[in-house]
């Protein structure tokens, strides 16, 4: 008997011929590869959509934001109360912060467009100091277009600002150099009650009216004057607008006053850590740290428990492909019996002959995941250029832009992934080989002869 010979029997069941066996084995065989490839693909696809969501968030959001518990009792006696300077001193000062910014954050009114058709919108603001290292650095990254400038002529009363992209893509019209007023939420909110009670108001004549009107209209404050220097990806909020310092504490009030302070961490993905074990218990009993972990942990969680949905899901197709594997042995078994019979009775051993059926699972799934892996990484790598084919021939829209906030289609291939999903479809099929070769090993040479 020749060393390799189940290998050989194998390979010799596997060659293509003009039976219906052959083109079983080979629909077993564009199985595994379609099964594979597609696990690869979508997989590559739903974690560097993961990463590319940490690397926008991370290029906005703050590490660690410190911010007042407004849930705490304000009477409470706090040395700190008012002086967030000493707050962030301190924090500075904590291994593994790199830098602590005051913000200021909240709701503002914006009005934009030409004068002859000015438009209204209601967004979140966040004041930054233009020398912030924790932001400027980073957003620097994740512009869009311009520049990170917020002192545009500030001598002049005008100061710049940065829009987020989404928020320049739902008002067409806004781009570098337009210029935007912004009103506060807290002058506003007010004097609309108050207009609403004075329009409800029978006792009022009209002229009494209007003079009310005109007297709440006058307390409005002054709009600042915002000339778009940039355009960010804001994925986290949306339409936004970042706004210097200044103008945040002016609009919401504060004088010389803060919502929060923001951290920049030397490891943001040790934020959890940090926050526990040395920013906590720095802080005054008024006063409560919040992670970017924390904050956006219900969207991360949606991601990978889409990502592992799809993992189990597509799966299936490898175990039907494995199926398949089975079904083609199973066949042989039947369709050579005698020759299996002659092989016994020449003095191939039992093992020998399970090793026939072994050996067809090990090909076939050596070849599919081979297959698979190299159609994936083609796929993988022309994946934006395929997209614009089918929106272009068939209309069809993969991966929107304007729904998951991406521009191309992320990708990110993690050597793990590949190797489970590669050793995952090779083990199906080999294990797919087992019934066969169960009914092999069982089979009598005589009968398999007289019959």
């Amino acid at each position: 008997m020749l060393k390799n010979f189940s290998l050989f029997i194998a390979l010799r069941y596997l060659k293509p011929r003009k039976t219906y066996v052959s083109i079983i084995t080979l629909i077993s065989v564009v199985g595994v590869t379609l099964g594979v490839t597609v696990l690869i693909v979508v997989i590559a696809v739903m974690t560097g959509f993961e990463k590319r969501l940490e690397q926008l968030i991370l290029g906005f959001e703050p590490h660690l934001r410190v911010e007042q518990n407004r849930l705490v009792d304000n009477h409470v006696h706090d040395p700190t109360q008012g002086r967030w300077d000493i707050i962030r001193d301190n924090l500075q000062g904590i291994p593994g912060v790199v830098n602590a910014d005051p913000y200021v954050m909240g709701q503002v009114l914006l009005q934009f467009g030409p004068e002859n058709a000015r438009r209204q919108s209601a967004l979140m603001m966040m004041g930054v100091s233009e020398d912030a290292g924790s932001l400027s650095s980073r957003i620097g990254d994740i512009l869009q277009d311009g520049e990170f400038d917020l002192g545009y002529s500030a001598n002049e009363g005008k100061f710049g600002c940065l829009v987020s992209l989404q928020f320049a893509r739902n008002n067409p019209g806004v781009g570098i150099g337009s210029h935007i007023e912004a009103f506060s939420t807290v002058d506003v909110a007010p004097i609309v009650g108050d207009l609403l009670a004075a329009s409800d108001n029978d006792e009022l004549s009209d002229e009494e009216l209007r003079d009310r009107v005109k007297e709440l209209t006058e307390s409005i404050q002054t709009p600042k004057d915002l000339v778009v220097t940039g355009i960010f990806d804001s994925v986290r909020y949306g339409d936004m607008i970042l706004v210097p310092l200044e103008i945040g504490q002016d609009l919401y009030e504060l004088d010389v006053d803060v919502h929060g302070i923001a951290l920049e961490l030397e490891d943001p993905f040790l934020a959890d850590l940090v926050n526990r074990e040395r920013v906590r218990p720095q802080l005054p009993v008024n006063w409560a740290a919040e992670t970017w972990i924390q904050r956006n942990k219900q969207l991360f969680d949606t991601v990978r428990n889409e990502r592992g949905m799809m993992y189990f899901v597509l799966f299936f197709i490898v175990l039907v492909a494995a199926f398949s594997t089975m079904n083609t042995m199973i066949t042989v078994t039947v369709q050579k019996r005698q020759e299996i019979g002659v092989m016994k009775a020449l003095g191939a051993r039992v093992w020998q002959i399970v090793g026939v059926f072994i050996g067809q699972g090990m090909i076939v799934g050596f070849i599919g995941s081979v297959c698979g892996l190299g159609i994936a990484s083609l796929v993988l790598h022309y994946r934006n250029s395929l997209r614009d084919f089918l929106a272009e021939t068939m209309g069809l829209r993969i991966f929107p832009e304007e729904m998951y906030g991406v521009s191309e289609i992320p990708s990110q291939i993690v050597s793990s992934d590949l190797t489970i999903i590669c050793i995952g479809a090779f083990v199906l099929c080999t294990l797919a080989a087992l019934p066969p070769a169960y009914m092999v090993a069982r089979l009598d040479p005589a009968k398999a002869l007289r019959d």
